[in-house]
C-alpha cells in the first residue's frame, strides 16, 4: 500500500496531488503539495520558521533524516500502522503539519487533507479516522456543538499541540472517546517528544518520552533535549519542568513570569487559576501579560476582549483576592478589540496587549 490523498471528494496518489493546479479554491493545500513535492524529490533540508519556543521566531534548516527520525517514533510510540488513516488539518507550512505528511509518507497512510480553520464541522467529511493533529482552540470550538463532538469521537487517536491546553479543556475531553494526547516539542525538536495523556484511565500530568530522546535541566531550571531529531546536540528550551526518571512535568515558561517586587508569578498558571473562577460563559476570554513597573519591577496585566469578564473581576476583587494566590489578580485590565494570534495559534500577549488603546487600560 502507497501513501494516497484526498482533498475534496478526490483521491490521488502523492505524484497525482503534486500536479494538481491549487492556486484558486485550494490554495490553502500550497504548502503541502510543495513540502511533498520536496520530499519525493529526495530533498535532504527543509527550511522552516521556528514559533518562537526558544527564542524569537527565525528560520532553520530541519535535515531529511531528523523528520525521519520523529516520524518513527511516534508511528511507534502510538502504534499507527500501514494504512492509517489521517486527518490533516493543520497548518502544514509549519513544523506540525508537515510532519503529519512525514508520517504519512513514511507510514503509507491514507491521508484526508482539509483547510485548518477553527471550525472543522464546515470542512470535514462524516467519516471515521484513526488519527489527527489538532490544536487547542480547534478542540474547545468542536466541543461546543454536536456535530463538533460526533467529529472527535470518530477519530481514535488525536494528538493536541501547538499551545497548552487548560485544566477546563481537559476536563470536557474525558467525556470524549478518542485517546487525547497533548504534545510537547518545537520546531527545533521537529515536533514533538513528549506526550501526556489526557483521558482515559492513562491520564496523567506527566509527558512520556517519545523515541530516543534524553533530557535534562539546565542551570535554569529548564529543559534541554537530546536525540536524533536534534542531530544528537542539546537543545536548550524556555520551559521550566520537573523530571522524575524517564518522565517531566511542564511547569511554565521562564519568559513568561512576572517578577513583581520579587514575587515571581507563573503567568500561565495565574490566568488557568483565574479562568477557573470565571462563570462559564466568561472562561477563556481572559489572558495575563506583563509590563514594566517603577515601583515593582513588573506588574501582572489583565486583558480582555469582554467588557462583561472585566466587570466582573472588578465586581468580585475581593472574593477572587482570597480564592487565589496573593498578588495573582491584577490590578490593571486593558480592554482589546479581540486576542491575535500566531500563525501557529498561539495568543500573541504583547500584540493583543498593544491593540489595547491606553484609555482601555482600567485601573482598579
Amino acid at each position: 500500500m502507497e501513501c494516497n490523498i484526498s482533498i475534496g471528494n478526490h483521491l490521488y496518489s502523492l505524484t497525482q496531488f503534486c500536479e494538481l493546479g491549487l492556486e484558486n479554491e485550494l490554495h490553502w493545500a500550497i504548502s503541502a503539495q510543495k513540502f511533498i513535492n520536496g520530499w519525493l524529490s529526495g530533498q535532504d533540508t527543509f527550511s522552516i520558521i521556528t514559533s518562537g519556543s526558544t527564542g524569537l521566531p527565525k528560520k532553520i534548516e530541519i535535515h531529511r533524516a531528523q523528520m525521519t527520525a520523529s516520524a518513527q517514533a511516534t508511528i511507534k510510540t502510538l502504534n499507527l500502522s500501514e494504512g492509517t488513516k489521517a486527518l490533516v488539518c493543520i497548518n502544514t507550512s509549519f513544523i506540525g503539519g508537515q510532519m503529519m505528511l512525514v508520517r504519512a509518507i513514511i507510514g503509507n497512510w491514507q491521508i484526508e487533507l482539509v483547510e485548518p480553520s477553527m471550525d472543522l464541522t464546515e470542512s470535514v467529511n462524516s467519516n471515521t479516522y484513526d488519527f489527527a493533529a489538532l490544536v487547542p482552540l480547534q478542540v474547545n470550538v468542536l466541543l461546543q456543538s454536536d456535530s463538533g463532538v460526533r467529529l472527535l469521537n470518530s477519530i481514535t487517536t488525536i494528538i493536541v499541540g501547538g499551545a497548552a491546553v487548560s485544566k477546563n479543556l481537559v476536563e470536557k475531553l474525558q467525556a470524549i472517546n478518542a485517546q487525547c494526547f497533548h504534545t510537547y516539542g518545537m520546531t527545533e525538536t521537529v515536533s514533538h517528544i513528549g506526550l501526556k495523556p489526557l483521558n482515559g484511565q492513562e491520564k496523567s500530568e506527566w509527558f512520556g518520552i517519545v523515541g530516543d530522546n534524553k533530557i535534562r535541566l539546565n542551570e535554569g531550571a529548564c529543559l534541554e533535549i537530546k536525540g536524533a531529531v536534534t542531530k544528537e546536540e542539546w537543545i536548550s528550551t524556555n520551559d521550566l519542568v520537573e523530571i522524575k526518571e524517564s518522565k517531566f512535568k511542564w511547569l511554565g515558561r521562564a519568559d513568561l513570569v512576572v517578577n513583581s517586587g520579587g514575587v515571581k508569578i507563573m503567568i500561565e498558571e495565574a490566568e488557568e487559576k483565574l479562568n477557573e473562577l470565571l462563570p462559564d460563559q466568561l472562561i477563556g476570554s481572559i489572558i495575563l501579560w506583563k509590563r514594566p513597573s517603577e515601583a515593582f519591577g513588573e506588574e501582572l496585566i489583565g486583558i480582555s476582549s469582554s467588557q462583561k469578564a472585566i466587570d466582573f473581576t472588578r465586581q468580585n476583587s475581593n472574593i477572587l483576592k482570597e480564592q487565589l494566590p496573593k498578588y495573582h489578580l491584577p490590578k490593571t485590565w486593558c480592554l482589546a478589540p479581540s486576542f491575535i494570534f500566531t500563525e501557529s495559534g498561539k495568543v500573541d500577549r504583547q500584540a493583543t496587549m498593544n491593540s489595547s488603546s491606553s484609555k482601555k487600560q482600567q485601573e482598579k
